[in-house]
């Protein structure tokens, strides 16, 4: 394989495994989010930053668990995410990827954000060793201003 089919076919793996993440996150009245899934992206100790400041760190677990009460305790009953925007540098082992979201909580309210991932290559594949992301007012408008685009892509 050459180093361009080694970048697409890690590049191809990475897209696979946020999207994934960020469709784990999908719930309504009958279907629960899928923790299994989302957890299982994650290297065990990593840490995910969410937008409050100051940042606190929390574990995926706590996380997981957290969403899941949003929607067992009737505050969220609804949650779709759909991606906008995915942007991703690969550097041997090692990458960074920025993932825009609009969040569509409750079929009415729409907020967006971005994530930012680390990722680390383990010879079972990609993992996500950490996540911060900050709530925006504007994807496209934070892209644009980093030469980036912000085209929808399926989640």
């Amino acid at each position: 394989m050459t180093k361009s089919e080694t970048f697409e076919t890690d590049r191809v793996e990475i897209a696979a495994l946020i999207k994934s993440q960020f469709r784990a996150l999908c719930w309504d009245e009958t279907t629960p989010p899928d923790t299994q899934v989302l957890t299982a992206s994650y290297l065990p100790d990593a840490l995910l930053y969410a937008s409050p400041r100051p940042a606190k760190p929390q574990t995926v677990e706590q996380f997981a668990t957290r969403m899941v009460g949003l929607r067992n305790n009737g505050s969220m009953p609804v949650f779709q995410e759909k991606g906008r925007g995915l942007h991703i540098w690969i550097a041997g082992n090692v990458a960074i990827a920025l993932a825009g979201c609009e969040m569509h909580e409750n079929c009415t309210e729409v907020t967006e954000d971005i994530s930012a991932f680390l990722l680390v290559r383990n010879p079972d594949g990609w993992a996500i060793a950490g996540q911060a992301w900050d709530v925006l007012p504007s994807i496209t408008a934070t892209f644009a201003v980093n030469g980036l685009d912000d085209t929808p892509f399926d989640v």
